[in-house]
């Protein structure tokens, strides 16, 4: 009876380690499962994929922590504790080639959603991208804050960008040419719904005769163990028009959150150009806008011109780099007094560009009084007076 109870142990024993056929069967199917993986590197960031990396999810975020005094005609100003405060969702579903991209702002509370899209590419000639959306005109302001060479995107840039919207880009990039042509319902950032027979149009296409530049406004510190081109020169033609409501966005402390308050109708035409020149550790870029503006109100049609120019050099390795920017701004050729003048001078230390950078920034700026521009329905960037402001900022994102 004995050696009966061992075999009987022993045959326990040997069908654990010996599975049966069917055993077999399961683990080549628990094989077939996709392995997921995860961490962190620097094209993904934080982030989970499939092995195949067909399926993708990461997070991110862009964020500039700022101090900055901030003086109008000599008298203290109300100021900002960040530039951008931007979490971010990620991905690629099915293919790497449909991505999806989700971000919030925080920075100017309530929160609110910034960019929801939808990329499909499968041809780096042809691609797609739906959903609410950084409206292409301007590739300066089409840069994340974290390519951007000053603290914040340029004073002129902002005022004729056709800011975000819904709608859909057709989009493609090749050796010498990157184009956008884009269709958007002309509605307000934090409204939910498109405007009812209101749109804006888009169209740009950025010229690189001497290959593809750099990594945005950063190309030589960006450049890696690779030695830049000793010259890369592109350039840009682009242009807007729409018919869009004219809002003031107010901030109703009961029911926290804001009101788009409605304030006409505007038609508008814009025109630009702009330069990129890279020259190993030095690079010149800048942008030059002329619009027309219908009020559609009581107010006479009137034209613009804007242009800034910003330029740089790296003084020290690939970490410190010194630029200037000047900005110049007629918002109205019928106003005698409407001129802004802007001139910028940084120091920037970037520990570890682009994640990590810290950004010293000094600013001059002069507003014409602009006498008779409300009347005239003309925006005015600037309260009328000179100011000056002294940044230290801190970037980080991932």
């Amino acid at each position: 009876m004995r050696w009966i109870r061992v075999a009987a142990v022993v045959a326990g024993v040997s069908g654990l380690l010996a599975p049966t056929e069917s055993h077999a069967q399961d683990e080549k199917k628990d094989d077939d499962k996709p392995t997921i993986t995860g961490g962190y590197d620097e094209k993904n960031g934080f982030h989970v994929q499939s092995e195949d990396g067909n399926y993708l999810l990461g997070i991110g975020l862009q964020a500039g922590y700022k101090l900055e005094p901030v003086f109008l005609d000599g008298k203290a100003e109300s100021r900002t504790a960040f530039s951008f405060l931007r979490p971010i969702m990620r991905g690629n579903v099915f293919r790497p080639w449909i991505r999806f991209w989700t971000s919030l702002e925080l920075a100017d509370p309530p929160l609110y959603l910034l960019d929801s899209l939808v990329e499909i590419q499968p041809w780096d000639e042809l691609g797609v991208r739906a959903g609410q959306q950084y409206t292409p005109l301007s590739r300066h302001e089409s840069w994340g804050p974290q390519q951007i060479l000053f603290p914040e995107f340029a004073t002129i840039a902002n005022y004729y960008w056709t800011g975000r919207d819904k709608g859909v880009t057709f989009f493609g990039t090749m050796d010498w040419l990157e184009y956008y042509v884009g269709v958007y319902g002309g509605s307000p950032l934090r409204s939910v719904r498109s405007e009812s027979d209101k749109y804006q149009l888009n169209a740009r296409a950025t010229f690189s005769p001497m290959g593809k530049p750099g990594y945005g406004e950063l190309p030589y510190i960006m450049s890696g163990d690779k030695e830049p081109p000793p010259l890369n020169v592109s350039f840009t033609l682009q242009g807007a028009a729409g018919d869009v409501s004219q809002v003031k966005e107010n901030f109703n402390p009961e029911s926290g959150v804001f009101e788009i308050l409605r304030e006409g109708e505007r038609r508008f035409v814009t025109g630009g150009v702009d330069l990129f020149i890279q020259a190993r550790r030095f690079s010149l870029f800048g942008e030059a806008y002329i619009s027309r503006v219908d009020p559609m109100n009581n107010a006479r049609n009137f034209s613009s011109f804007g242009a800034w120019m910003q330029a740089d050099y790296v003084v020290y390795k690939k970490t410190v780099d010194v630029g200037v920017r000047l900005s110049y701004l007629n918002p109205s050729f019928d106003l005698d007094d409407d001129l802004l003048y802007i001139g910028e001078a940084q120091l920037a230390w970037f520990v570890n560009a682009p994640h990590l950078a810290f950004k010293l920034r000094y600013q001059i700026a002069h507003q014409e009084a602009a006498n008779g521009a409300e009347d005239a329905s003309v925006v005015i960037p600037k309260d009328p007076g000179t100011s000056q402001l002294i940044t230290l900022q801190l970037n980080l994102a991932f």
